[in-house]
């Protein structure tokens, strides 16, 4: 292969990953922010969680709390019948401690379902939990690479900039004319290979002549008859562009 087309295809390699790496710097910012924003997530539905447990303590406390004021209140009231003098009196206060006891009674099964729910949400959290600390030490990891990468982008693209230049200063002005303007007006690709008489660029098939030109003619330049990409020809079971 021709001195000249092997500068234009490490130049097309170094100008394609300084797209890329471009490209990259470009979205790391809203990868690393949508990472952000899932990690904000978890913690907000585990901080609810917890709230919701903190509310049910809360209520057992309060229920226990009236629960005994309500046997207070039953105790003070069933004293009170040794005060009464009249049978309708009687019959009163039998009737009012009557309702303590069922509203006695009704606290103490809230408080036991409660206590159950408690016990549920209690294991459900601890499951949340050990899932979110999971989570965390895999988002705390993977930020801390995308941040590596990110600051890592600005170093590449100097090394690949001063690559470039290298190779540009090795070819004509005519030759690197055409080749940025190849670049511009086909989405930053100037040189593909040929393999098996398809373009790589447009994917049409090159008359065979061509073909056979590029096959044993190294040193001259060729472009595709149909998308005038700068052409070569290799052998794609290789690894190539």
């Amino acid at each position: 292969m021709g001195a000249k087309l092997n500068l234009l295809i490490e130049l097309q390699k170094i100008d394609t990953a300084i797209v890329q790496a471009n490209l990259k710097k470009k979205e790391l910012p809203s990868a690393i922010a949508k990472l952000d924003e899932q990690y904000r997530e978890e913690e907000k539905q585990l901080k609810g969680h917890r709230s919701y447990l903190d509310e049910l303590f809360k209520k057992h406390r309060s229920l226990e709390e009236e629960l005994k004021r309500g046997m207070e209140n039953l105790r003070r009231t069933k004293a009170r019948l040794f005060e009464v003098k009249t049978n309708k009196e009687y019959q009163a206060m039998l009737k009012e401690i009557e309702t303590i006891e069922k509203k006695n009674e009704q606290l103490e099964e809230d408080i036991i379902l409660l206590l159950d729910e408690i016990d549920e949400k209690k294991k459900f959290l601890k499951e949340r939990e050990s899932r979110f600390a999971q989570h965390k030490e895999i988002y705390e990891r993977k930020r801390a690479e995308l941040v590596r990468e990110m600051d890592s982008i600005g170093d590449e693209l100097r090394t690949y900039r001063e690559q470039g230049d290298a190779l540009r200063k090795q070819l004509s002005s005519e030759i690197l004319r055409k080749y940025d303007q190849l670049r511009a007006l086909n989405n930053g690709i100037a040189v593909v290979s040929v393999w098996k008489e398809i373009c790589g660029g447009c994917h049409m098939n090159i008359p065979p002549q061509l073909y056979n030109d590029l096959m044993t003619n190294k040193d001259e330049i060729f472009f595709c008859p149909h998308c005038n990409r700068i052409i070569f020809w290799y052998n794609h079971n290789e690894k190539g562009i």
